[in-house]
């Protein structure tokens, strides 16, 4: 840490970044509705880079929030047997996603940092939900608008594994 650097400790909602998602779906500064600023504080970027990190880690939390709530997706633990010394990770998946193989959308994440959900961590930050997260294409594939009725959906995690789960409220 530089002499003059602010500490690296970061809030932990979007509220405490001062962010938010506007109605396009776009991150947006709560009292100008600026897009979000990377250099926030001038010629320190170590702090800066940390700072956008801390950010992800809230959007990554909030994009699982819109996978259950807006696209009916549920939050499975993976292998459902595991035992707390096991590597553990989790898939999001329609209810009835393994109830009919022949018809399943399967997605897989970006590479990085990104988790279930997410095509690019930059694309949620600077351009929108819908450019950034596979929202848009679980909403088409539910409307059946491009797969056919019977469609199920599974999400996968392929870059979080070995993790100790915790609920996210």
């Amino acid at each position: 840490m530089k002499k003059d650097e602010p500490p690296l400790d970061f809030p932990d909602t979007l509220e405490g970044f001062e962010y938010a998602f506007n109605e396009k779906g776009q991150l947006r500064h709560i009292k100008t509705g600026e897009p979000f600023v990377f250099n926030y504080q001038e010629d320190l970027h170590r702090w800066n880079q940390k700072r956008y990190e801390a950010l992800g880690e809230i959007i990554t939390k909030y994009v699982y929030e819109l996978l259950e709530k807006d696209c009916n997706l549920k939050k499975i633990s993976i292998p459902v047997d595991a035992t707390e010394s096991e590597p553990k990770s989790f898939i999001f998946m329609s209810e009835d996603a393994l109830t009919n193989p022949q018809k399943l959308m399967v997605l897989i994440h970006g590479s990085g940092v990104v988790r279930a959900g997410q095509w690019a961590r930059r694309l949620i930050i600077n351009e929108d939900l819908d450019s950034g997260t596979q929202i848009p294409f679980i909403k088409r594939a539910m409307d059946c608008s491009w797969i056919c009725k019977e469609h199920k959906t599974l999400l996968l995690t392929t870059n979080f594994n070995s993790a100790i789960l915790v609920e996210f409220k």
